[in-house]
């Protein structure tokens, strides 16, 4: 009798489209990163596609996205109970905008996560967009695709026990960071011009001094030992933050601009190590 052939298990895939995402990169990025040691953080989470890719045993993340937030601790703790949620959702462009017009606040847990999946599925290029005031407002996308793979959303919720969200800044995402951890930092990058700029994941966008900001909370890690490493543009702007770094130029794309041709961009991997 032949053995029984063992289960292949497939990586969970990112089940978003976020603008600044790093599924292109994430393998490259966590080939390159030393022993994670106790923790790996990640302060500005988005899709979580190195997080997906690396893997770790534990894991503090956050983002200041509360509504993200919630769509990942859901899928962690009841995939099953969003997926009843979210199948059923009709994509149309009324139904959308009807969706689209609820307070998330206002829905149960399992809800609230699925609405985030849906409108990151059927708005226009998966562009998640809020204005001044916190409201979704994104146009419909016309897209004829699933919203989610449920097998991928198991997947997903196993691969994320280890993991322990928050909900903020990035300095209180990175609180008790030790030099027995491993840091990954992928802000919203410093101005270049156009789509690769965007931004306004939530209320307040991320300026120059906001940039500022992390720079110095980054050189703070350094003076502690807690090897790091940050994603940005490569821009003068960002190499005079970070001078006296390690500094990588990196050819990347970002899908979400309109034009093709202007879909590949350079970045810097800026490390301590």
């Amino acid at each position: 009798m032949n053995a029984p052939v063992p289960a292949v298990r497939v990586a969970p895939r990112p089940f978003l489209k976020w603008a600044g995402g790093k599924q292109a990169l994430a393998l490259r990025l966590v080939a390159g990163f030393p022993p994670v040691g106790a923790r790996y953080f990640e302060p500005f989470l988005g899709g979580g596609s190195v997080l997906l890719a690396l893997a770790p045993a534990r894991a503090v993340v956050a983002d200041r996205n509360d509504w993200l937030i919630d769509a990942w601790e859901q899928i962690r703790d009841d995939p099953d109970a969003v997926l009843a949620e979210l199948l059923p959702l009709p994509n149309t462009r009324e139904d959308f905008l009807r969706l689209r017009g609820l307070d998330p606040r206002a829905e149960s847990p399992a809800r609230r996560a699925a609405l985030f999946v849906y409108l990151n599925k059927t708005a226009f290029r998966g562009l998640f967009r809020v204005n001044r005031a916190g409201h979704f407002n994104t146009p419909w996308g016309a897209y004829a695709r699933r919203y989610a793979d449920p097998d991928n959303l198991r997947a997903l919720s196993a691969a994320l026990r280890g993991v322990r969200f928050r909900r903020g800044d990035f300095e209180l995402g990175l609180a008790g960071i030790t030099a027995d951890d491993f840091a990954y930092l992928d802000p919203p990058y410093w101005p270049q011009g156009g789509y690769a700029d965007f931004a306004r994941y939530t209320r307040e966008p991320f300026r120059a001094e906001d940039h500022e900001r992390l720079a110095a909370c980054v050189r703070r890690l350094d003076a502690a030992g807690v090897r790091f490493a940050l994603t940005n543009s490569d821009t003068a702007a960002v190499r005079a933050l970070y001078r006296g770094f390690r500094l990588t130029r990196l050819a990347s794309r970002r899908e979400i601009n309109l034009t093709a041709s202007r879909r590949g961009i350079q970045e810097l991997l800026i490390r301590n190590y």
